[in-house]
């Protein structure tokens, strides 16, 4: 009936074009994701084996590989799914429009003809002739076709097609390349969502794998490269240029609707599954950063949780904490919350429920009493009896109440934030006491120790005279002026100090060369620190430094009171005792003061004195050569007192200065090895001090990077001096945490020079008959020391007059000292070690094999497997820090634990023992090589039917778990052969 031949081409257009689009963008979406993927994978793969050298498209990727590529295709297509779906819809679109012209035009020129020809509008009445066609005969008033085209109205109906809404995307609602500034459709959630169901299926994957340590895994222990870690990481950059203030209403939309979907996810969770609840939580803290009215709500979905059962209200109070700590619900909202629902007390449910979330909060430092005021005013409530209520007459919620409060008094008594006290800043969070290896005693002792030193300092400053630090700045400016003039002249300096010694006793009276140390000290300190307010000048003015440092070493070097040489190198070692004594002293009351004023404090005027004197006194001099390795000891005696747990805010300059090569280089090269032990002495210093941090893996960035600075030392150490880290592996094992499998496995690789390598994988050798095998290695850590306390009883016991009670007694030296049942790692470390030195002793390296399992050692060994798993856990370590380079003690130890796996009924000890030498193997290398010749002995040997224990087959990860490893330790098919393979 449209006579109008360019308004039906307008309306058949409209309709085709959108429809044709439509459908090819439905149709399209899935297989062109799928194809993306998968043509990504093929290149991906293409690249990862031409960047190998490997030309071999079949050769298979690692699980890690495999991951990273699956984590890459699935990002990259999801990011260009929308613009790929865009061109499709294009292209449907322009040849569906093409198609349609090409049909319509002998209609559309039958029109044009009529109105040409006849001068009239071209109309067709056979539509409505047919009877058996309802329509257009039924179609209302409105609808229906008359002579003479469509109305206006009716045109609107084909012109709504181009105004149909599309789904909100990345892209720009025009279909083309986007525009990034569009209010609406920035959040790419289809990405997101991708992202969210990779990170379930990871965490799935690592806690099938873990077995029942599953419940034991917390984020906080997944390192940094891990997928877990890389998939959270990855929600801030799929939407990287997007702002909140910017977010459209559909995109907060989307987020909050995704984000109670996540919400309820958790709720679902087992509480065993700890690793998956932080994983979603922090998701939704990374949701939050986006999106920050997201925290605003999950406060009021919080309230709706399910509540009704015991587990329920424990799941609830986990998440409640998690949510807490990472700042998703606001504290006092949830104080005036459970306050008000805990009824005064009157509800015993709820009243439960938030005695036990304050201690929780509290005691896990998650958030302090000062901030949940309510609830803890029910607690007093109910412990001082005055509760309203029938609480009166139950005794259990009077008690819990109580030794809750008993707690927080503890707590505060200790220096922490309790009951609406701060707190010193520094002193909040008792962690080594808490965390260290050391007792509570010796680590009050160290850190209260720069409060002793500056009390000392400043008793020492209130005999000076009124005028002295007037008197030394005058000798210091003129010191300067001297130098800067007679620069090189060592004769006039000379004489500079020789005035100094006379007119002012510097050298001759120890009282007054301690007051112009320290006060000199002072000045050019605080000289140098107030150059930082000249903003003429970058960073410091070191010129005072400089200089007074170069006074210092003169004063050392030229030191010669008479006498002997023997007697002059004593009094300029007595001198440098003095000054560097006076420096450490200077140093650490400034750091204390800084402290108690809650003031910044620079550690940079300090390191560049040492480090000033550390290279001025160990170049070579033909007066100090004789005296090199005493100077060196004094200087690392120094460095001992100001620690970084005496003094952390000197920790950075201090790793320096003991890393330094005119320092460390000049320690370990002493000859017959004087100097080893303040190396060693100051290496221990350094454990102790990252100890408690590793310990609880609570790394800020300044102690990331503070690690990664030791890893430097120790892998130096490993490559220049293996022979030291190799001598006192037994002490540095002691005070590295379990936790740290790496660290400990690069102390543990360290081979001493002149020792040969046997490649273990490529093994073409019988281990006992090694010439290296009959040699003990060197140990100069202290192993005996532990024991003392019971090494009578154990000497006895080895040389067989055994005591009945002698297995109780040992357990009880075992433990630790402070009423716990837990082992005391370190002694154990040097029982399993001396025992082992005396079965060594016992047998020679050809009977090991044949004659352990009739040993005294042996038996001790399989009394200690009886323990519970986490005692048993520490034993088996102490076994596995053994297996070093190729020596006796390697070998014996790694017979003693391939026989503990093959005599063991329990089938727990088996696993144990596979545990231990896997978490050292699954890590980043090196590996130490007893660690590799004990494994791949264990699977190869059918001996021990590894293969056939279920442990290995308990799930398809772990399965797949152990046969990489497998294969990363053995020649190829080597693994099938044993029964490893698929």
């Amino acid at each position: 009936m449209e006579g109008d031949e360019n308004k039906m081409q307008k309306a058949a257009q409209l309709m085709v074009a959108n429809l044709a689009g439509s459908l090819a963008l439905v149709t399209c979406r899935e297989p062109l994701h799928s194809s993306i993927s998968t043509h990504l994978r093929q290149i991906l793969s293409s690249a990862v084996n031409d960047a190998t050298g490997n030309s071999s498209t079949s050769t298979q990727l690692g699980e890690l590989e495999k991951n990273a590529l699956d984590q890459c295709c699935a990002i990259c297509s999801t990011d260009n799914l929308e613009l790929g779906c865009r061109l499709i819809e294009k292209a449907a679109t322009e040849k569906a429009v093409r198609k349609l012209n090409d049909t319509i035009a002998p209609a559309l020129a039958l029109r044009k003809d009529t109105r040409e020809k006849k001068g009239q509008l071209y109309y067709d009445m056979s539509i409505f002739g047919s009877e058996n066609q309802r329509y257009p005969r039924e179609l209302p008033d409105m609808l229906r076709p008359i002579p003479g085209g469509l109305r206006q109205e009716q045109l609107l109906v084909y012109e709504a097609f181009q105004r149909i809404p599309r789904q909100p995307s990345s892209d720009s609602q025009s279909g083309g390349t986007g525009d990034a500034n569009n209010s609406t459709g920035q959040i790419n959630m289809t990405a997101i969502s991708a992202i969210a169901l990779k990170l379930d299926k990871t965490v799935e994957t690592l806690l099938n794998t873990a077995g029942p340590r599953a419940q034991e895994i917390s984020l906080a222990m997944i390192p940094p490269e891990h997928d877990i870690k890389q998939l959270i990481a990855a929600i801030p950059r799929v939407v990287a240029s997007v702002e909140a203030s910017t977010l459209g209403s559909s995109d907060i939309d989307s987020i909050l609707s995704f984000s109670q979907g996540i919400l309820k996810r958790i709720y679902e969770v087992d509480l065993s599954q700890r690793l998956r609840l932080e994983a979603l939580i922090a998701l939704l803290e990374m949701l939050n950063k986006i999106c920050p009215r997201l925290g605003r709500n999950i406060g009021t979905w919080t309230k709706y949780a399910p509540t009704k059962t015991d587990p329920e209200r424990k799941l609830h109070r986990a998440v409640l904490l998690l949510l807490v700590r990472s700042e998703l619900i606001q504290i006092a909202d949830l104080d005036a919350h459970l306050a008000k629902i805990a009824d005064e007390g009157r509800d015993e449910i709820w009243l439960e429920f938030l005695i036990l979330f304050v201690r929780a909060a509290i005691l896990e430092n998650i958030v302090p009493p000062s901030k949940m005021p309510n609830m803890i005013n029910i607690v007093q409530l109910i412990a001082e009896d005055r509760a309203p209520t029938s609480q009166q007459n139950n005794p259990a919620f009077r008690k819990a109440a109580a030794r809750l409060l008993e707690e927080l008094r503890n707590s505060l008594s200790s220096g922490g934030d309790t009951l609406g006290r701060q707190a010193s800043p520094a002193r909040a969070r008792p962690s080594y006491e808490e965390s260290s290896s050391m007792s509570p005693t010796s680590v009050k002792q160290l850190t209260d120790a720069s409060l002793v030193i500056a009390k000392s300092s400043l008793s020492l400053a209130s005999n000076d005279p009124p005028n002295a630090k007037q008197n030394v700045t005058d000798i210091l400016v003129n010191w300067l002026r001297v130098q800067h003039e007679a620069a090189g002249n060592d004769k006039i300096l000379a004489q500079f100090l020789q005035l100094l010694q006379q007119k002012f006793g510097v050298g001759a009276s120890d009282d007054e060369t301690e007051r112009f140390l320290r006060l000199t000290t002072e000045v050019v300190v605080e000289s140098c620190v107030k150059s930082a307010a000249d903003i003429s000048i970058k960073g410091l003015r070191y010129d005072a430094i400089d200089g007074y440092s170069k006074l210092l070493s003169y004063l050392v070097i030229h030191m010669n009171g008479g006498g002997t040489a023997e007697q002059v190198t004593q009094q300029r070692l007595g001198m440098l005792n003095k000054v560097l004594g006076c420096i450490t002293r200077s140093l650490v009351t400034s750091h204390e003061k800084a402290h108690q004023t809650n003031s910044q404090w620079d550690q940079r005027p300090w390191f560049r004195l040492l480090l000033n004197l550390v290279c001025e006194l160990n170049t070579p001099n033909q007066l100090l050569d004789s005296m090199k390795s005493s100077i060196v000891n004094v200087f690392g005696s120094a460095f001992h007192v100001i620690q970084p747990l005496v003094v952390p805010g000197f920790a950075f300059a201090w790793l320096e200065l003991i890393s330094h090569r005119m320092f460390l280089s000049n320690l370990l090269l002493a000859k017959d090895q004087k100097s080893w032990g303040v190396m060693h002495q100051l290496l221990i210093d350094l454990f102790l001090f990252m100890e408690p941090h590793l310990r609880k893996l609570e790394l800020t960035d300044a102690l990331k990077k503070y690690f990664d600075g030791t890893l430097r030392v120790i892998l130096m150490l490993v490559h220049d001096f293996p022979t030291f880290l190799a001598a006192y592996h037994l002490s540095f094992c002691n005070v590295i945490p379990e936790n740290c499998v790496q660290l400990r496995n690069i102390i543990l690789s360290a081979t001493p020079k002149g020792v040969p390598f046997h490649d273990p994988i490529n093994r073409n050798f019988k281990i006992d008959q090694l010439p290296e095998i009959a040699q003990s290695p060197l140990i100069l850590s202290n192993v005996v020391g532990p024991l003392m306390s019971f090494k009578n009883e154990l000497d006895n016991y080895l040389r067989g007059q055994q005591s009945p009670d002698f297995f109780n007694i040992l357990l009880g030296q075992l433990r630790k000292q402070d009423n716990s049942k837990e082992l005391d790692a370190p002694k154990v470390n040097s029982v399993v070690l001396y025992v082992g030195m005396q079965g060594l002793a016992r047998l020679q390296n050809d009977q090991i094999s044949s004659n352990l399992s009739r040993t005294p050692e042996m038996e001790l060994f399989q009394k200690l497997m009886e323990l519970d798993d986490h005692g048993r856990y520490i034993i088996l370590n102490a076994f596995a820090n053994q297996l070093r380079y190729p020596s006796s003690h390697t070998h014996y130890f790694s017979c003693v634990m391939l026989f503990l796996f093959n005599d063991s009924k329990d089938e727990g000890v088996k696993e144990q023992i596979t545990r231990v030498l896997l978490e050292r193997l699954i890590t980043q290398r090196p590996h130490p090589w007893g660690l590799l010749i004990t494994f791949i002995e264990l699977i190869k040997n059918t001996k021990y039917q590894f293969w056939n224990h279920s442990f290995t087959r308990c799930a398809t990860e772990i399965e797949k778990v152990f046969e990489n490893v497998a294969r990363s330790c053995m020649l190829p098919g080597a693994v099938a052969a044993t029964g490893g393979g698929d």
